[in-house]
Order: structure tokens, then sequence, then C-alpha cells
């Protein structure tokens, strides 16, 4: 077995206000250690010792060895018999193929989507906003090489995210820049907008044009656009997006010829929309 990673120290952080709920009376804090165990688990994409996967959780060990343990006897974690580090089991695989399932945005708009990756040949994904942030539940890659490697499950914060502003510029301008004010901004590249002003300007862009454009904000080098999806309300419930390399496509390129083949997609899947 190769040897362990060091624990890398815990980076600094400022203070938030709690999100919604974590003060209720009604709130678990034993249910929700549980998940700071799976998440730091499965942020860490390897196996992973109790002592260290306990200052991952930033959890006492004793309460870690616990909840692996319970973890464990009810099948969701693996522990190797030697040396005694933890995975997540394939169990776990049964909620994202039931979250998969189950999401009628995704079945109705994956066939679009498919058709248009064959007719760009570029990465074609369909996103959904979560809070502060964007998770991706559908993804066609691109045919070419691609500078970002994302998969279904991917999360991208909103304020920064050619979804994610799609979505946003959808909703009531004092909703969304409370949304945007109320979560920590923090630069993904030098070129990520991440003042308030700016974002109001950029969701004031989207608003008018009808997509939003993401020019290397989260990633160096990744052009997005995106188009939100929505409901018959007209609220935004996902947004769809083309995503490629700046090396190989120029921005007026991808406005020209990418961003009319995205506005007819949205189009054609809002109008199945329509009908639910």
């Amino acid at each position: 077995m190769p040897s362990a990673k060091p624990i890398a120290a815990a980076p600094a952080r400022r203070r938030r206000k709690p999100a919604p709920g974590l003060e209720s009376p009604l709130f678990m804090a034993s249910v929700a250690k549980c998940f700071q165990v799976l998440e730091a688990l499965n942020a860490a994409g390897r196996a992973v010792a109790l002592t260290e996967l306990a200052a991952l959780a930033r959890l006492d060990r004793s309460a870690v060895q616990r909840i692996t343990h319970t973890l464990r006897a009810l099948g969701y974690l693996r522990q190797h018999p030697l040396t005694r580090a933890f995975t997540l089991s394939g169990r776990m695989l049964e909620f994202g193929h039931t979250v998969l399932a189950t999401d009628r945005l995704r079945e109705k708009a994956s066939p679009h989507l498919e058709a248009l990756n064959r007719k760009t040949g570029e990465t074609v994904n369909l996103t959904e906003m979560e809070g502060p942030e964007i998770v991706y539940v559908v993804r066609f890659p691109s045919l070419h090489a691609v500078s970002v490697d994302l998969h279904v499950g991917s999360r991208l914060p909103v304020y920064c995210s050619a979804g994610g502003r799609a979505m946003l510029s959808r909703l009531d301008e004092a909703e969304a820049m409370a949304m945007l004010g109320a979560v920590r901004r923090t630069p993904m590249t030098k070129r990520t907008v991440t003042d308030l002003p700016g974002l109001r300007a950029a969701l004031a862009r989207a608003r008018e044009l009808g997509y939003a454009l993401n020019d290397q904000e989260a990633f160096v080098g990744d052009i997005s656009i995106a188009a939100a999806l929505t409901n018959r309300a007209g609220e935004p419930v996902g947004a769809i997006n083309i995503a490629v390399p700046s090396p190989r496509w120029e921005l007026a390129e991808v406005l020209r010829r990418l961003v009319p083949q995205l506005l007819k997609t949205a189009r054609e899947i809002n109008r199945e929309l329509a009908d639910l």
C-alpha cells in the first residue's frame, strides 16, 4: 500500500452567518456530524485512516470512530482489513442513481443536450441550483481534448458559473442580489467578478441577452455560455451550457456560432417543460 498523504493544515475561515435551519431546535447535530464525515471522505477521493479522517472532517476522533463504526455496520463504508482505512461503499451509488432517475428535468433535457453535443462536438451540460452552488446533473463531453474535467455531481459556486448566473438572471433582481450578498465570493481566477455591482451588471446582461457568459472566471482557459430553463411560472429550474477551451475558440466565434444553437435548444426544452 502507498504511504498515506500528510494531513493538510486547515485553512483559516472567515466567520459567516449560519446557514438557514442550523439554529433551529429541529436541527440534529449528530446527523450533521455524520455527513461531515461522509463529505470529508468523498472529498479525499481515496482511502483514509481514522485519525486523518477526523482531521479532515474537523471532528473529535472518538466521534468519528463511532460514526464510521455505525456507517460500516450499515454497509455505507468499507474498511480495509490491514490498513483499517475507510472508503465509501458501493451502496452509496444507490442514492445517486435514484436522484438521477427521478429528475424529470434531466429526463426531458437529455435528448436535446445529446443532439446539441453531436452538432457542436463540444461539451454540453445541464446544471441545477442548490443553495449557493450549481450541481451538474447531465454532461455530454466534447469530442476534443478539454481543459476542465468535471463530472455529474460536480459543483461550482453560483456567482462565477455561467449556469448559475443564467438561473439568477431569471429571478427577481432583489432576490438574486440578496442570494449573492449572503455568500462568500472568492475569486477562482484573476478574471472572476466577485463584487456585487459587477455581478448585478452581469445578471442584467444575461437578462437582456437571454444567456450568461463566463469567460475564464471559473477556470483558466474555459469559456462557458448558459441559458436558463424555466417552469410554467417562469421560475428557473436549471440551465444548459456549452463549455469550450479558449485555446481552440475565440470568444467572438463562441458568440457567433454557439450562442444561437444554445438558445434554440433552451427554447425547445422550455416548450416541453411548459407541459409539466
